[in-house]
């Protein structure tokens, strides 16, 4: 068997608060290799043997290796934390205040740099518009026209 190496993101713009919501499917085996690979620290992601450290080395690795831009300006992320999903671990960003953003630019480097087949699925949501993107390690960043 074969495995695959692929994320689901979402990103959502909320109207009422003007800021993009991000939520990202990752598997965490994946992000154990990255994060050992960075820090040297087996974090052991959703299970009961996490290390104390894991949730703020995954926040700064999540912050690194992905990014929104709007109007050629990097738009600042929160971390709001993650939750387990059986065989996942979803992860949650929100940006800071955008308001009706026409256009926005993405990077999605997520274990890109470790895993060679790694694709990032990103899905974008804007009221009733929505549109998807295949990002990898050849091509990590994209640019959106909302609404188009």
């Amino acid at each position: 068997m074969h495995k695959f190496y692929v994320s689901l993101t979402e990103i959502r713009y909320n109207e009422q608060t003007e800021r993009f919501e991000v939520s990202m499917r990752i598997f965490p085996d994946d992000l154990d290799l990255a994060l050992l690979e960075r820090s040297g620290i087996h974090t052991q992601l959703a299970t009961e043997l996490e290390h104390i450290k894991a949730d703020s080395l995954l926040m700064n690795y999540l912050l690194e290796d992905f990014k929104l831009w709007f109007k050629g300006e990097a738009l600042e992320l929160n971390y709001l934390g993650n939750e387990p999903e059986s065989d996942a671990i979803w992860c949650y960003l929100e940006s800071s205040k955008v308001p009706s953003p026409d256009t926005i630019t993405i990077q999605n480097a997520i274990l890109t740099e470790f895993f060679p087949d790694q694709v990032n699925i990103v899905q974008v949501y804007h009221g009733k518009w929505n549109k998807g993107l295949l990002l990898d390690r050849h091509q990590y960043q994209d640019i959106l026209i909302l609404g188009q």
